[in-house]
């Protein structure tokens, strides 16, 4: 058992004044199960992670690990042994020169046989799919590889405990969900305990117990049906509940008695289908829906063990849909051009990686353009290419009309066009301050210095970072969402034209991401032209003008939200073609999906239980209007005894 008692911590910043993060915490975790840490960001969830592990000692209180007391320095190895730590950035704990090495690294620490060695290896690289990049730099994988990696060295080592902080935020939706399947398998097979310290509430909800932490405390702690059925306390520090339990809310607010402790999605659609006669059977009806999976990656059982269901639709072709106009007119030239494009990581060697592949498309001035598709497809790669941070091997790309791998380009002026924000924000954060941080891009272009402090103050506010409270903190004493959004202020003090975002909501509350879609509407409304790469399907609903699918390394679908989500077509009478292109395999080596909205998924199911509804609706209030005139206006009647007005 893991024991924090009255656990307090600060972080010192270079002027001498003190950050509290830990006010006083108090948890207990068991020796198995699995239990979520949520909160907004800032609240302390990572540096409760790195307390429960021993990677730094409380000011106050004490953690004990089986009994260990973290603060004495004799304790130091066996609390790491005992205690496994997975970083939210896998950068920050892969230390080795190939993918084997990094498994074998922990192994060798703890002094096992070779033989031992050999076979943890096999099973790591097996399991998490990473066996073809055996030989493989880490450095040279994609983000979401890397992760995988990370996870994999460390459940080699089979530790008692898993602390996971938001291992998946930087995955694609198949990966994403293989990865937390495969840590959930683990902890049952061995027996462990994990700690999943995760933004999203479809995440948490699969676990067995759920810690809200807020200012440094456990604000609540109880199973996922006692913690999310307090919607008010969630909503007032910016979290979001499952999205079964907003619907079941919204359903109630239309007279509709859904039972308060409904959080999970079968158990919603399962109370709904036993109120239409004519539906199929609740446990057949329902098996086949994972809000955390996408429509043909890998099954997996839910927390009440319902099995997957067998049947599969063939995937839809969307490339180049009759209903999507053209991305640039005639009369209006592309703000971005590439023509061909191809690029090659490593050539003539066998670590050669083709990343591009004869990539050709244009952008409109004001567009947003998604670009999505499994980790390793390419779309970092392709986003680097705008302000020549890579050059193509072949073919051009052109900015504003100008050739920007051309000895003639001048690329401070192209870097101030294009503003870019990498997938880890610690790439681009170095300097001693915030301040000087968001600073250092306008006076690299010549803003004056009277002119910055103005400039870094509206960046800050833009992005919902206090100015009186980060000026002077230090970049890297940031928590993980508050270090994006200080990137993102960075490149917006600069004023670009064309503003690229990797992965830019990784990471971050549902409140921190309300405040960057806010920001990015702005930006459209300004006529910013917007390129994300994001696996953030509710996010691209609401925001996208256009979506490229990448696919080994090149455009696999260039299509519109409404026809990439959309799983009929007008007039059909029931929806059951899944439009989505096939994409390179996740984690578990099945064909995965790029993903769609969580609605379109929870309706899809809906559907599928037999209450007709479209689950081409992005819209949660609107999807309660549909459900209950389905289910209790349309020829359909409660049953007896329901007690609701419906």
């Amino acid at each position: 058992m893991i024991v924090a008692e009255d656990v307090s911590f600060s972080y010192l910043l270079p002027s001498g004044d003190e950050v509290p993060t830990l006010r006083g915490l108090s948890l207990e975790i068991g020796d198995s199960g699995s239990l979520a840490v949520i909160g907004p960001n800032g609240s302390g969830k990572s540096t409760l992670a790195r307390c429960l592990n021993g990677l730094i000692v409380p000011r106050t209180g004490r953690v004990l690990v089986d009994g260990l007391d973290t603060a004495d320095p004799v304790n130091k190895w066996p609390v790491h042994q005992r205690a496994g730590m997975i970083f939210q950035n896998p950068d920050n704990q892969l230390v080795s020169t190939t993918v084997e090495r990094e498994v074998a690294f922990g192994l060798e620490n703890l002094g096992l046989p070779s033989p031992e060695i050999h076979d943890r290896v096999a099973w790591a690289l097996s399991r998490f799919n990473l066996d073809k990049y055996r030989q493989y730099p880490p450095h040279r994988l994609s983000g979401g590889e890397k992760q995988r990696l990370a996870i994999a060295a460390v459940a080699s080592m089979r530790p008692r405990y898993l602390i996971c902080d938001e291992p998946t935020s930087s995955l694609d939706p198949g990966d994403r969900q293989d990865i937390l399947d495969l840590l959930l398998s683990i902890v049952e097979e061995y027996r462990l305990s994990v700690v999943f310290i995760t933004q999203s509430p479809e995440e948490a909800v699969r676990m067995d117990r759920i810690a809200l932490v807020v200012d440094g405390d456990v604000s609540a702690e109880g199973t996922p049906e006692e913690v999310y059925r307090e919607s008010d306390r969630l909503a007032a520090h910016g979290l979001d509940a499952p999205l079964a339990k907003r619907l079941a809310d919204a359903l109630r607010t239309r007279g509709v008695a859904v039972p308060a402790e409904i959080v999970h999605p079968e158990l919603l659609i399962r109370w709904l289908a036993d109120r239409v006669p004519e539906a199929p059977s609740a446990p057949e009806a329902s098996s086949a829906l994972d809000l955390t999976r996408t429509p043909e990656s890998p099954p997996s059982r839910g927390r009440d063990g319902m099995p997957p269901d067998a049947g599969q639709t063939a995937p839809v072709d969307v490339q180049s849909p009759p209903d999507a106009k053209p991305a640039v007119s005639p009369s209006t030239p592309p703000i971005i051009a590439f023509d061909r494009v191809c690029h090659t990581y490593s050539p003539g060697t066998t670590l050669e990686i083709p990343a591009l592949r004869d990539v050709t498309v244009q952008v409109a001035p004001g567009e947003c353009v998604a670009l999505t598709g499994p980790n390793g497809s390419g779309k970092s790669t392709m986003i680097q290419h705008l302000n020549c941070l890579l050059k193509a091997d072949s073919g051009t790309v052109r900015v504003e009309g100008e050739d920007v791998s051309s000895a003639e380009t001048d690329l401070r002026k192209l870097r101030q066009t294009v503003g870019l924000v990498f997938q880890f924000p610690e790439a681009q954060l170095f300097e001693e301050t915030v301040f000087d941080d968001v600073a250092f891009g306008p006076r690299q272009t010549g803003v004056a210095a009277s002119e910055i402090p103005e400039l870094v103050h509206r960046a800050l506010e833009q992005v919902g970072l206090d100015p009186g409270r980060f000026l002077h903190r230090h970049p890297l004493s940031l928590s993980g969402g508050e270090k994006r959004r200080a990137a993102i202020a960075g490149i917006l003090a600069m004023d670009p034209s064309v503003l690229a975002l990797d992965e830019p909501t990784s990471g971050l509350d549902p409140q921190s991401i309300r405040q960057v879609e806010a920001i990015f509407r702005d930006c459209k409304a300004k006529g910013t032209t917007l390129f994300l790469i994001t696996h953030d399907m509710d996010l691209i609903s609401r925001l996208a003008d256009r979506i490229l699918v990448m696919e080994n390394g090149g455009i696999a679908a260039d299509t519109t939200p409404v026809r990439m989500f959309a799983l009929k077509d007008a007039g059909d009478a029931r929806p059951r073609e899944r439009p989505w292109q096939p994409v390179r395999c996740g984690a578990s080596g099945q064909p995965g999906r790029p993903g769609r909205p969580g609605l379109c998924d929870l309706l899809a199911a809906v559907d599928d239980a037999g209450i007709p509804v479209d689950p081409a609706c992005f819209d949660l209030e609107e999807a309660a209007d549909m459900i209950r005139s389905s289910v209790f206006n349309d020829n359909h009647h409660a049953s007896p005894g329901d007690n609701h007005p419906c």
